[in-house]
């Protein structure tokens, strides 16, 4: 086998599969994958030999699993698992209401999890729905994103991801919410001027949407002088004072915590947030940005990288102005490692203005 398999997935199983339909024993294959014999869900391996066999041979194979969802044998985790048999194959000759049926257990999914780690059958639904060009929806774009990045093995879901065209940050989050919110109220026309200057392809939000892309794309520990440079002139357009008093109550939000069920940030979000803190220590400072970035060391039910985060940003304000809150910051918070980087920030010179 030259394709990648699911961890959990028995390499014996995918050896099974490939060795019927090299065979061309259809009706075999067909019992085989709809009754397994002490395994339930197929992984990539089995579902990228269903996907990769000839259509006549596809073709055959969804009737028989089509015709295996209206019957009652084996109940209705049965007529599941023959729902997403149904989605490996049928690329070029899916009906509509298969298309209904993917979707539906999708948003049931996203619905009920926030993220899952061991759930191929949502990538195989997902890929079926975006090859016959159905979107999908927000909140199951949020469930895929979250899971690839808890996932054992990413490069699996490219092909889903790398066709996903959803909003620039996942919704359900208070903070992501409001950012949305306002990416849509600020996409007029008269920003989308700016987008010549730019260099950015117009996309929802114009050169706000930019923003923020970019803030995604901040690096995990401290942003580069590039960073730092591209940043300033996606800003400068749109006035650094604005920026700024636009991007500071996100982060006021966002201090309250993030989506999962004790406050943890959607690691697909988390990004943002950082390139956030990052962007605010670039522009002039303000009283309301300081007291942003000290919430969220201090306020976030879950302690993250965003906490050193926005420590090393009140550190590199121009003229010391984050130290106070630093020094406020020292007196209160008890985790060793966050009081230790106060310490080493507070040691740091503010960075020269922009």
């Amino acid at each position: 086998m030259d394709f990648v398999t699911s961890p959990w997935e028995p390499p014996e199983r995918v050896e099974h599969v490939l060795s019927l339909a090299g065979a061309g024993d259809l009706a075999t294959l067909s019992r085989a994958l709809l009754f397994p014999e002490g395994w339930c869900d197929e992984g990539f391996g089995v579902m990228t030999v269903l996907r990769g066999l000839p259509e006549a041979d596809r073709r055959v194979l969804a009737r028989s699993f089509a015709g295996h969802m209206t019957t009652t044998r084996g109940g209705p985790d049965a007529r599941r698992h023959a729902l997403v048999l149904l989605a490996a194959v049928a690329d070029g000759f899916a009906d509509p209401s298969w298309c209904e049926a993917w979707d539906a257990l999708l948003r049931e999914k996203a619905r009920r999890y926030w993220y899952s780690q061991v759930d191929d059958e949502m990538w195989t639904c997902a890929w079926a729905l975006l090859d016959e060009g159905r979107p999908l929806s927000d909140e199951v774009i949020g469930l895929l994103r979250r899971s690839a990045k808890e996932s054992w093995r990413p490069e699996c879901m490219e092909p889903v991801l790398g066709r996903v065209h959803g909003p620039v940050l996942n919704a359900g989050e208070p903070w992501a919410d409001c950012v949305l919110a306002d990416l849509a109220d600020l996409a007029d026309l008269a920003d989308l001027a700016d987008l010549a200057v730019l260099d950015v392809p117009p996309t929802p939000g114009g050169p706000w949407h930019a923003v923020v892309e970019h803030a995604l794309r901040a690096p995990v520990g401290r942003p580069t002088r590039a960073w730092d440079r591209r940043a300033l002139v996606l800003a400068d357009p749109l006035g650094r004072e604005r920026v700024r008093d636009t991007a500071t109550p996100w982060l006021e939000v966002a201090a309250e915590g993030g989506g999962g069920t004790d406050g943890a940030y959607d690691p697909y979000n988390l990004p943002a947030l950082a390139g956030l803190a990052w962007l605010l220590s670039l522009l002039p400072p303000d009283p309301a940005t300081i007291r942003a970035l000290g919430a969220l060391v201090e306020r976030p039910p879950s302690r993250t990288s965003l906490t050193g985060t926005a420590v090393r940003a009140l550190g590199r304000l121009p003229h010391r102005l984050g130290h106070p809150e630093l020094e406020r910051l020292s007196a209160r918070v008890a985790h060793k490692v966050t009081h230790r980087q106060i310490r080493e920030a507070l040691e740091v010179r503010g960075a020269p203005e922009g």
